[in-house]
Parts: structure tokens; sequence; C-alpha cells
């Protein structure tokens, strides 16, 4: 059947769920819970399955993407004990710490458990806990944490030692502020016990995120703190070992280069309802590939190199779907490139004019294009137009605009030398312009320089490694890059970029070291809001504020994109988490 309807309703991802379901290539049951990792509720997951022929499963192969298997009477295909994962990863890797890390990565998924955990549907499931609670006045939260509870070196995590590792995030971890609104953690018995100083809908989700994904803190206060309590910037914890809760133990991690995570054999199991394998991982181990190059991920797969892929080259993902022997699954994702303008260089950024002027340069819309090959969409505010609280209302600012571009400029009092580069005060408009050695970022920040210098701006492009990005993005004052391009990951797009644009996290994360009054405002109402109405108006306040006063230049997002071979089974990445877990995944032999 022709599926452009369902294409144009529910988005290219299910479209090709159900070109597969349609072949044979899946059976019905993976194809209602692809639906369902792909954000598709009940009802429409019906319709969908109606508009397919309904409910004929013959031959039920589990391969999705592969030629349909003969029809048998053993039923679907069994996991597979061993084997090693070999996965493609999209950035250099982060060191896995929560703690004290700047990014959390892939492995923290197999690490590490989470309290809490979304699941297919994007509701809250436990996965460390048994099970929670929330008082009716929203100002208690209770977890319970089973007996039996292990780290990797064999410690018992039992509820102390959880409140323990959350109140080491609140005085260690420069992203505590996400969670702003929790007073005090604490022990009773089996229960974690959080008291907020407000009642705020928002509690739950940083608690599902790598930076509170729990660690045996005894081992970390250890090998981390000195005796005076500091963090020791020499200690090892996340690079040459950890000591985590999840089905998979940390080996090595070599930036530029890999990670390799071992299956953990005393692996006590999991509470996650929507993982099927409850105990250890079927695995022997997982390798993430760093494979900062674009253009040489999808051959690394195509070639058998590896087996999975995050973040394909935009440009290869057509020829990607077309692959029978790989499955690619795309869906929202909520992130964004936008640029850090930093406010110490006064003369430059200091008044919203020029910022103005600076947006109303850029071809957003182009950019996607060209760069993303369609995969993502323009961002003329802080969100990107998927999320459930955007604000259309951003859309009345920083359309593409040669002449508006211009007349701010000139009215912020650049004047056009001739060379070509505007002057004010004494001050040629050219500046450093730091972006991540990275290609996707490379090509963004290349094209943002070019349409810079159409309007008399000279940004002046220094590319660097990773590390040496977050460092000079990080410094204080002028030590601080003048602009940089930075992609954010993040589930739930106010709590990170709260830490971008409020005032109170200059120099880090806030690198534009912007203070905006009425951000500042909205960000205290969202974290006060305790209802869903309360947290739409902030939310959407925020998103205004943002679009007109320029904290930042918003550029776009991307679609998540992530491919595998049809050998493995079980990694089923979906739209409510950054990364796939890695309990039900195996390779077939």
């Amino acid at each position: 059947m022709g599926n452009s309807w369902m294409r144009e309703e529910f988005g290219q991802e299910v479209a090709q769920l159900a070109e597969q379901y349609e072949a044979k290539k899946i059976n019905r049951r993976d194809f209602m819970k692809r639906l369902g990792m792909a954000g598709i509720g009940v009802t429409a997951a019906a319709t969908i399955l109606a508009a397919c022929g309904g409910g004929d499963d013959a031959g039920t192969p589990t391969t999705a993407g592969a030629a349909a298997a003969p029809t048998t009477t053993e039923g679907p295909m069994q996991p597979v004990t061993g084997g090693t994962l070999r996965e493609g990863y999209n950035r250099d890797v982060s060191k896995h710490d929560p703690l004290t890390t700047n990014w959390y990565d892939p492995a923290f998924f197999a690490i590490y458990e989470a309290i809490l955990s979304n699941d297919p549907s994007g509701a809250t499931v436990p996965q460390f806990a048994s099970d929670f609670s929330v008082s009716d006045d929203g100002l208690e939260y209770r977890f319970t944490i089973p007996e039996g509870k292990l780290s990797h070196s064999g410690g018992t995590i039992d509820a102390e030692m959880v409140a323990e590792f959350y109140r080491a995030v609140q005085e260690f971890s420069f992203i505590a502020g996400l969670a702003a609104p929790v007073d005090t953690y604490d022990a009773e018995g089996n229960e974690v016990v959080v008291k907020m100083k407000n009642a705020w809908i928002g509690a739950l989700g940083p608690h599902k995120t790598g930076y509170w994904r729990i660690i045996n803190i005894n081992t970390w206060k250890e090998s981390t703190l000195t005796d005076e309590g500091e963090i020791n910037v020499e200690s090892t914890y996340g690079t040459e070992f950890a000591d985590g809760t999840g089905p998979f133990t940390h080996e090595e991690w070599v930036p530029g280069s890999h990670v390799l995570v071992n299956r953990w054999e005393d692996y006590p199991g999991t509470q996650t309802p929507f993982l099927e394998n409850k105990g250890k991982a079927y695995l022997d181990a997982i390798r993430w590939t760093v494979i900062t190059e674009s253009g040489q991920r999808a051959t690394q797969l195509e070639n058998g190199d590896i087996d999975t892929l995050i973040g394909p080259a935009p440009q290869d993902i057509s020829r990607l779907e077309s692959n029978s022997d790989l499955t690619t699954i795309r869906h929202p994702e909520w992130s964004g490139y936008h640029l850090a303008m930093n406010r110490d260089y006064d003369e430059f950024f200091g008044d919203v004019l020029t910022r103005q002027g600076l947006s109303h340069a850029l071809d957003r819309q182009g950019m996607v294009d060209a760069i993303l090959f369609g995969n993502g969409a323009p961002t003329l505010g802080p969100f990107p137009t998927t999320d459930r609280q955007y604000e259309p209302a951003v859309e009345e600012f920083n359309q593409f605009d040669i002449d508006l571009a211009n007349q701010k400029l000139d009215e912020a009092g650049w004047v056009l030398g001739a060379d070509g580069v505007r002057e004010r005060a004494g001050f040629k408009f050219e500046f450093e312009y730091l972006v991540e050695d990275e290609t996707v970022q490379k090509a963004v920040a290349e094209a943002v320089a070019q349409q810079f210098s159409v309007v008399g701006v000279d940004a002046q492009l220094n590319v660097v490694d990773r590390a040496v990005a977050f460092e000079f993005q990080s410094g204080e004052g002028r030590d601080a890059a003048p602009m940089s391009l930075f992609f954010w990951l993040w589930p739930i797009p106010l709590d990170v970029l709260i830490l971008f644009g409020g005032s109170q996290f200059i120099p880090v994360p806030n690198f534009s070291h912007a203070v905006e009054p009425r951000i500042d405002a909205a960000i205290e109402t969202w974290l006060a809001s305790a209802t869903d109405a309360e947290a739409q108006a902030a939310s959407s306040e925020f998103q205004l504020a943002w679009a007109e006063q320029l904290p930042y230049l918003p550029i776009m997002n991307q679609n998540a994109t992530f491919v595998h071979n049809n050998k493995v089974h079980g990694w089923q990445p979906f739209v409510w988490n950054l990364y796939p877990y890695y309990n039900d995944t195996w390779i077939e032999a």
C-alpha cells in the first residue's frame, strides 16, 4: 500500500516501520513495540496496524529490514548469549563519572542505572528503585530501594548510599542546578526520601539522566576526594575504573578512540518494566568506536566493521534506509546547535541590536537543507519545534532577512569598512570563533561564518578537539572564547537551557556570560511551577525572552538517527531516552 499519508501524519520513521511490517520483515509484536518507542499512542497504533493489514503475523521473523524468513514451527528466534557489540559513536567519549563529567555518553546507560527511566510511551517507570510515590502536596518523593542491590565492586547499595550520592550531586556536579527545587535527600529504612523547597512538576526529570545515574559513592569518595573534601583533579575514577550499578562494567576508556565495557556476571537484575531481560546481559561486551569524521560512519557499518551506529552523516541516511541488511530508526531529537556570544566582549555582543542583526543574517533553513539534508528543522527560539512545550510565537523573531540584518547592524552603529568588515568605536567586527572538531559542527560553523561575512562580520574559525573546546568555552571573563558553537542534547530542553541562559550559571555552562533579567524571572517561575498550566506559561515566557534578547543565537536541531545490522536484536532506541539500553541486546551467532 502507499504510505504517503502515514508519512505526512506520523513521520518518516512510522512509514518505514509500516513498510517493514507489510513486507513481513518484522512481526506484529515488534511492529507495535517499535511504534510505542516512536511515541505513537495506542489508538493511533491501532489505526496504523489496521491500515497495514491487521494482525496477520505469518512467518514471525524478528529481523527488521532483512528478507522475510520462512515460516517455521519453532517460533521466534531465541536470544543468544555472547559476542561483542561494536557500536559507532559520532562524538568523542566522556569520562564515566556522573559527578564530574561534562557530557554523558551511551556507555552511561550500560554502566549505571538511574533510579527511574522513561518507558516507550514516555511514562516514568522505576529502574534502580522498585517503586516510587509523591505526596499529595508535591513536597515529598519516596523511592523504594530493594535489598540485594550491588555495585560492580560488590558493595551493597542501600537507600542511605543512594541519598548520599544525590547529596554529592548537589555539592559537586556543575549541573546540579537542574534540580534546584530539591531541598534534601535522606534515607528512611529502605526508602530514599526527597524533600522539596516547593512543589515542582519537573522534579523527576533530572533524576532519569546520566548525571544522576547511581554509583557506589563510597568508592567515588575514596578515589576522588582529597582529605579536605575537595575534588582531586588527578582522580582516575571514570577513566581507568568505575563502580557502577548497571549490567556492564567499565574496562577501557581511550579518548579519540574507543570505550569498552564487559558484562557484569553478578548483576542483580533490573526493575525496569519495559526491559524483557531482567537478569544479566546477553552480550559479553560492548565497544563504542569514536568516529568524528561523519563520512566514515556509514561505510564502517556497511563494511561490517561495526554492528550499530549512532548519528550517521545526514547525506548517508537515505542510502542506509535502502539497505535491506540494515534497519534505520529516526525520531525527533531534543537537541540544538546554538552560538554562544561572550558578553565580556561587550564591544561585540553587549547590545541586543547587534545580536539581532547577526541572527537575521542566518539562513537556518538553508543550513538544514544543505548540511542535514533536511533531517532536522530550523530553530528560531531555544526549543526544537517538536517539544511538547514549544511556543510557536517565537517564529516572529530571527527570520532570515539580509536587509533587516544590515539595518539592525547599521542602527547599532556598525559601519562597513573599505575592506568589507564593519567597525564601531574603533573596533573591527572580527573575532575568534571556536568549534569542536566534528564534521557536522564544522560544517555548521563554516556556514555561519560565511553568512556573517555577507553582512560585514569576520568570524575567524578555530577548530579544536572536544576537551579544548569545553575548556575555552568555560573560562571566566575574556579568558573564554568570544564566540563558540555548541551542540546541546537533553531529554527536557527547558531544564538544560536554564543552565545555558541563567545568570547564576556564569561561567559554566552559561558560556555567553549573559545576564537577562527577563530570562532569570522565567526560570524562577518554571522552578516554582506545580501544575502543567504554570509550567507551560513559564516555558512560553522563557522561549519568547530568549528569542528576543538572544543570550545565544539558535540555529537548528537534528533528528536522532540510529542504524543497526539486522543480526542485532533488542537494540531499541526510542524517542524519550537519549540512548538505548543494552540489557535486551543480542547478536545472532
